[in-house]
This record gives structure tokens, C-alpha cells and sequence, in this order.
């Protein structure tokens, strides 16, 4: 099963969401006019449930998202009819994206690409990324930093995240210092009746160095436009910051 599947009806419940809704809503827009970029096909790379797609769309925006978990798909699928949107939904791994310069802008955010737990992963989903666009084209993305998933998520090892009447989640942490993993067991007990279910998910985020990830970047033919500790604050990645923000651009003409 899919990592994200059964736990995708949870995490539409949880807090998450208001990552996805912030961007849409102001961040990523407010960004948009600011630099004068003014796009009209976007794709939205491990959009989940659909949400970041979903506003954007609302927006007036021609929108594609993708996402592995067929699941997470189906979620977004029912968001995009309940506010009556055309979203053009597809189940598709990042690692094997089938577009080829379709797209103004494409984005990857909320940690996705910290899934991708080897440096060949990564470098296949920057091409997929670089295919996918058009001449010109932007593609704009978080990951946790390092010291994000080595210092700030070890903070507390272990913790409720969520809890309702009738489902509990908890997250217990850890980190390989070596391969620069961190591991997140996510138990959920869910009510049933008078019965209580558990499942587990494991959940593994690596985290890259930024010059490595710039370097990738590069290879691949991307320009480095900016990057950022803080999206909306427009401030300069520190050493302790989280959090990076990538905003690239593939050239107008292949050199």
C-alpha cells in the first residue's frame, strides 16, 4: 500500500491543510505579482489531497495535480466537484511524470521532495520538473532543511498531533545521523462503533545540504533564481532555518 493511502482521510481531517491554504490563498499569489510572473498552466507536483490545487483553480488558474497515492487522488477529485472547479487530477509518481513543456509553473511543496530518499530520486524528479515545463517556465518548492528534520523534529520525539471523538494520531520521531533520515511512525486509532482500530504508517524524509540541491539543480539546467528561509517573509535561508524555498527557472532556449 501506498504511503499515504489509508492514513489520506486522516490527514484531510488534520491540521495540514492549512500549509496548502496559505500558499493559495496569499503567499504564493502575493509572490506571483510581486516578481510580475503571470501564469496560466500549473502543475502541482505531490498535491495530496488537493487542496493548493483546488484554490488555485478558484483563482482562475489552469490547474493539474498529481500524487502517487491513488487515495489522495480520489480526495482531491471530490474537493474539485464540491466547489464545482476543473482540476485535471492524475495518479502519477514525481519520478516518472509524463508531461513535456505543458506547464508556465510547477510546484512541490510541503516536504514532498524530501520523500525521495536517494540523490538519483531527486535528480530524475528535477528533470521530470524541467520536461514538464515550458521554455521559460518556473518551478517553485520547499524542503525541510537538515537542521529541520535533525534538531526541530527531534525536538519532541514523541506527541499527539491530532485528536477527535473518533480518532487519535501520534507521531513518534527519530533520526539517522549517518544517512540524514529522519523516520516518523505515525500510529492512528480510529473508532469504530464501540471498538477502537490501529494502523501504522512510516513516514522517511531525508534531508539535503542546499548546495547539493542547488548543484542538482544546475545539472539538470535550471537558473537559481532565489532561494528562501521564508517564502512570505522573503528573508535569507539561515543556518537554523527549517525550511528552504527554491524559486528556478528553466531557460528560454536550451543551451
Amino acid at each position: 500500500m501506498t504511503v499515504y493511502d489509508r492514513f489520506a482521510k486522516v490527514y484531510q481531517r488534520g491540521p495540514y491543510l492549512r500549509f496548502s491554504e496559505s500558499l493559495a490563498e496569499s503567499i504564493l499569489p502575493e509572490y506571483l505579482t510581486e516578481v510580475g510572473i503571470e501564469p496560466e498552466d500549473l502543475l502541482d507536483i505531490a498535491c495530496g489531497e488537493g487542496t493548493f490545487a483546488v484554490m488555485m483553480a478558484q483563482r482562475g488558474y489552469r490547474m493539474t495535480g498529481v500524487d502517487q497515492s491513488g487515495r489522495m487522488i480520489d480526495l482531491a477529485k471530490a474537493r474539485a466537484k464540491d466547489v464545482g472547479v476543473n482540476v485535471k487530477f492524475l495518479v502519477e509518481d514525481m519520478r516518472s511524470l509524463p508531461f513535456k513543456e505543458q506547464f508556465d509553473i510547477a510546484t512541490c511543496f510541503f516536504d514532498s521532495l524530501n520523500y525521495l530518499l536517494s540523490i538519483k530520486d531527486l535528480q530524475i524528479t528535477f528533470q521530470n520538473a524541467y520536461r514538464a515545463l515550458k521554455p521559460g517556465g518556473y518551478f517553485i518548492f520547499d524542503m525541510n532543511t537538515v537542521y529541520g528534520l535533525a534538531v526541530d523534529w527531534m525536538r519532541a520525539r514523541d506527541y499527539i498531533h491530532n485528536e477527535t471523538e473518533d480518532f487519535i494520531e501520534i507521531h513518534h520521531q527519530d533520526f539517522d545521523y549517518e544517512n540524514l533520515i529522519a523516520s516518523m511512525t505515525i500510529t492512528v486509532f480510529e473508532k469504530h462503533g464501540r471498538l477502537w482500530e490501529r494502523f501504522d504508517e512510516v513516514h522517511q524524509e531525508r534531508g539535503y545540504p542546499i548546495a547539493d540541491i542547488e548543484f542538482l539543480l544546475n545539472q539538470v539546467g535550471f537558473e537559481t533564481l532565489a532561494i528562501y528561509g521564508n517564502l512570505s517573509k522573503r528573508s535569507e535561508v539561515q543556518n537554523t532555518s527549517s525550511r528552504v524555498w527554491f524559486i528556478i527557472r528553466k531557460p528560454n532556449q536550451d543551451l
